[in-house]
């Protein structure tokens, strides 16, 4: 992979790398068109497509995602509150267009989502009441699976130098509202 890119840089071609592999694409482009059904849904630098994913289809394609599902509450100033299908509201930022009643998907990369104690007090925006339903290890970083009370799932990556948390322990799941892309259906 990196030899193809250093190929590329160093011949100032133009090249058309077709792939599935996710990682690989992200690795090798500059620029990356995202196709469903034979037709694009998105096109953008590898950060625009991990990191501002418009559909569903590609926040779920490129990387690994928690996909909440909710409609629009209120909106002001750029900001929404979109209130989840189990009854949870979450605030997003960049919600230019949103209208109240709109169904949405969100998509909160798993690296974003911040874990604590129970215990601690949390203040502002988005923080949920979840229990640890599994802790894998794996390396370069520790994978946790949430799960709220209402059994909503929520995957989160953590430091591999974090704390490991034991099954059924209580923790708040933390994420900012600037975290929390709004992705079409």
């Amino acid at each position: 992979q990196l030899d193809i890119r250093a190929l590329h840089n160093r011949l100032g071609l133009t090249i058309v790398f077709v792939t599935h592999d996710q990682g690989e694409a992200l690795t090798m482009s500059d620029r990356i068109a995202v196709f469903n059904k034979g037709k694009i849904e998105q096109i953008g630098s590898p950060r625009d497509i991990y990191d501002e994913p418009k559909t569903r289809f590609v926040a779920e394609f490129i990387g690994e995602t928690n996909l909440l599902e909710g409609v629009v509450d209120r909106t002001s100033a750029g900001d929404a509150l979109v209130r989840l299908t189990n009854g949870e509201a979450i605030t997003v930022t960049d919600a230019q267009g949103l209208t109240p009643g709109q169904p949405v998907f969100i998509s909160i990369r798993p690296e974003r989502i911040e874990v604590q104690d129970a215990a601690i007090a949390s203040t502002g925006a988005n923080a949920f009441a979840t229990r640890v339903a599994d802790s894998v290890y794996q390396g370069d970083h520790i994978r946790l699976q949430l799960e709220d009370g209402a059994g909503t799932p929520y995957i989160a990556r953590l430091d591999r130098k974090s704390a490991e948390w034991p099954k059924g322990t209580a923790v708040t799941a933390i994420f900012k509202p600037a975290d929390c892309k709004v992705v079409l259906p």
